[in-house]
């Protein structure tokens, strides 16, 4: 399982959200969409623990303004609005059974309390799904009244998605097209039964196998359907990676994550913002 440790978070300058993005004329806005003309840069993790990613090291004020320092740093690198958010993994892969379903589900508390918190802030919220042996649909429909929202978005992990028999965090998984499209069909319903903005839904890959048949996933309308790069190494290991997974098949947009701890020469944002397909979503680890 990729876990990061505590550290210090690099030192960027403070600015407030309001400023993000006002360094390049803006991308015009378009209702159908949300990253046509915004950037999503998120931090990663669950609260609870430091070792899943950076969301776990700081809380409160010290959490948030260290956000908006790291989205800052892209302010004059696109033409977008940068949009911070907070990425909470809210279901959160077991190597044991819990239940049957070999993940628990964070608590409605604790979803409440960070998209409270974000919001605060003027920040959108991730919902990560690593669903354990779990049906995909089900993990989806749980997270239903935060989905409901019109700043709460979605991510799913292909990575802890087990077959029976499989232990999260020993092997790395896969999602099957109809899973995902188990799970796009739910968000739609979301958007179209509350007449909400575009809701972005991430798939993360960092292997060819974990996405076997991504051809079949079905792009839907007022979803922002973007493929991230998941994996973490050297520049030249996530160029490569990055390469073989939109060659492989690419989806509307495209997202890279960066890991503070694990990767090697952590790329910078001028580096990130070089990438071809150009990323619309940033995820620090």
């Amino acid at each position: 399982m990729r876990v990061v440790r505590p550290g210090l978070l690099i030192p960027l300058s403070l600015v407030a959200v309001a400023t993000l993005g006002l360094a390049a004329a803006r991308a015009p806005a378009d209702p159908a969409t949300l990253l046509g003309s915004h950037l999503l840069v998120t931090w990663y993790g669950n609260p609870h623990s430091a070792r899943m990613g950076v969301l776990g090291e700081a809380s409160g004020a010290a959490r948030s303004a260290a956000l908006r320092r790291q989205a800052e740093a892209y302010a004059s690198l696109t033409p977008k609005t940068v949009l911070p958010a907070y990425h909470l993994v809210a279901v959160v892969a077991q190597p044991t059974a819990v239940g049957g379903g070999w993940r628990r589900r964070e608590s409605h508390a604790v979803i409440r309390a960070l998209l409270d918190d974000a919001r605060a802030n003027g920040f959108h919220l991730v919902l990560d799904v690593q669903p354990g042996r779990s049906r995909v649909a089900n993990e989806v429909e749980s997270l239903r009244p935060f989905l409901s929202e019109p700043d709460v978005h979605l991510a799913l992990d292909p990575e802890f998605a087990m077959a029976e028999g499989q232990v999260p965090g020993r092997i790395i998984g896969q999602l099957r097209a109809a899973d995902i499209n188990e799970a796009l069909d739910i968000v739609e319903s979301i958007v179209r039964d509350g007449d909400l903005p575009p809701k972005v839904v991430i798939v993360h890959q960092f292997t060819l196998g974990m996405l076997p048949d991504k051809a079949k996933i079905r792009v839907r309308p007022r979803i922002d359907l973007v493929l991230d790069m998941d994996g973490f190494g050297s520049p030249s290991l996530k160029h490569s990676s990055y390469r073989a997974i939109m060659r492989q098949h690419s989806l509307p947009f495209a997202g890279f994550k960066l890991f503070y701890r694990q990767d090697t020469n952590l790329l910078g944002p001028a580096d990130v913002m070089r990438l071809q397909p150009l990323p619309s979503v940033v995820i620090y680890q």
